[in-house]
Parts: structure tokens; sequence; C-alpha cells
């Protein structure tokens, strides 16, 4: 088949789901790249230029045979997405993910950023021990309130059309927010012996960590620097509240010395990060 066919045609087993009208969304991509060839070309005709858009297609091609997509099932692909976008997990470990989701990969072997970047991966299988591990920071009482707060939230914030939970939404209402900074706080106030509790964390999400579920995560282990990435990924919104001295500011809410103690714990952070180079 030419590149510029195959760059439009779906694969066989698309070709199977289509007909039992199911699609993989995470295919999308070959569609999206095959409107933008022909858009591109053209707005570049209506300003008087040429483009070789068989040249374009081959690359295109090309790149997308060097995508893992293009490969997926779509049951595969459907449990990639929703592992992507959190669906799989319940409320509460969805929102107290969510700051993570820049340090977990996407879809396995996708092509590394064009940006280097100077903090590691992360491995989903890291979530059981997390929670494991803040819940145990919270207690259990505490841990139950906020559980049925973001079930709550979640039927709250429904797609009137699909009747799922609406994430965009539910994550940036402000009682998620502010429960946000409140398991963020709690949290923090553990790591007055900042190595220690780095080590504690380490062993916890260790301990704890889910089954294996692809080849890449198979040696994938959970190190100090994934720990100090992860507190860094974790903190990130808290360290920015730092600066708000409104009434919803950490000053007001918690007092000046809870802002003492976690500019304590950011320099000690920082310093780790810096030690392990490490940045968020």
């Amino acid at each position: 088949m030419p590149a510029a066919a195959s760059l439009h045609a779906p694969d066989a087993d698309l070709l199977v789901e289509a007909a039992m009208g199911v699609h993989c969304p995470l295919k999308a991509p070959n569609a999206l790249i095959a409107d933008f060839i022909q858009y591109f070309a053209q707005r570049s005709a209506e300003r008087g230029e040429s483009v070789d858009t068989q040249v374009m297609r081959d690359i295109a091609h090309d790149f997308l045979q060097t995508h893992p997509l293009t490969m997926l099932s779509f049951h595969e692909c459907r449990r990639l997405l929703n592992e992507a976008e959190g669906r799989e997990l319940p409320p509460f470990e969805r929102i107290v993910t969510e700051p993570l989701r820049p340090l977990f990969p996407h879809f396995g072997n996708t092509p590394s950023p064009v940006t280097p970047i100077t903090h590691p991966l992360l491995s989903r299988r890291i979530i059981p021990g997390l929670i494991s591990a803040i819940s145990a920071m919270l207690g259990q009482d505490k841990t139950d309130i906020y559980r049925h707060l973001s079930e709550r939230l979640e039927r709250t914030h429904l797609n009137p059309i699909t009747g799922e939970p609406n994430w965009p939404v539910i994550l940036a209402d402000p009682e998620t927010h502010k429960m946000m900074t409140d398991i963020q706080v709690a949290s923090i106030t553990h790591f007055a012996d900042f190595d220690r509790r780095i080590a504690w964390l380490v062993a916890m999400i260790d301990a704890h960590m889910a089954p294996v579920k692809t080849i890449q995560d198979r040696d994938w282990q959970f190190s100090e620097r994934h720990a100090i990435a992860l507190m860094l990924a974790f903190s990130k919104s808290l360290r920015i509240a730092l600066g708000d001295y409104g009434s919803n500011g950490i000053s007001q809410r918690y007092g000046p010395e809870m802002v003492s103690f976690l500019a304590r714990f950011f320099s000690a952070l920082d310093a780790a990060a810096h030690h392990a180079n490490v940045s968020a």
C-alpha cells in the first residue's frame, strides 16, 4: 500500500472494530496528521507557495511506524487511555495523583520529548504505595473524610451527555483545591526529618508496588531519586500557595509557624533535588 494511502487507511483490527461501531481514540494522531498535511498544503497554496504533500505523507508514515499506538487493539487502547486519564482510579486516588501526571510516561514507548528532562519518570505501579503512605500520614479518619469528599465531588460534576465524571471541572473546584492543600500540608508535616522520611517513603512505596503490566516496568525500581521527583511534583502547588497572603493563603489558614515549617521543608527538598540532579 502506498505511504499516502496507508496514512489514511485504518489497520485490519480497526476495520473490524469500525464495523462493530467502536474505534480506538488513541489512533486519532493518524487522522490528525493527515488532516494537517491537507490543511498546510491549502494554506501554502493561498500564499502562492508549493508544498510536496507526498514527501510530507512519506515522512508522516515513517513517523507513525515508530509509534506503538499503531499496533494496539481496541481493548488495549482503551485500557491505556483510561489509565492515562486516571479513569480506572477511585476519585480520591485520582485527585491525589493528579500533580504527578507529568512524571508518568505516556503509553510506553512514545518518542522522547524534544526538551530534555532532568527528572526520572515514575511508573504507575507506585500508586498503591503512594496512597498507603499518604493514608498513613493522614490517619484513617482523615483519609475516610477525604475519600467521601472526593466521591461527592465526582458525583456533583458529571458530564450531562456521557454521565462520566468531568475531571477538569472536578480538579478546578475550590473544594478540591482546599482538600488537596490540606492533604499536602498534613503529609509534609511528617518531613521534619527529611532524609529519614524520604527513606520511609521509598520503603513504603516499594513494599506496595503494583504487579508488573508491561515489559518496560519489569526491571523498574523506585529509588530515592524518584521519591525526590515525586515530592517536587506533589508539593508544587503548595509552594506556589505560600506566596498567597489572602484569606485563603497558607498563613491565614495554618498560621505563620506552618509557613516557616514549609519554608524549611522546601529548602531541604531543593537541596536534595540539587544533589540528585532532579528538577520539577
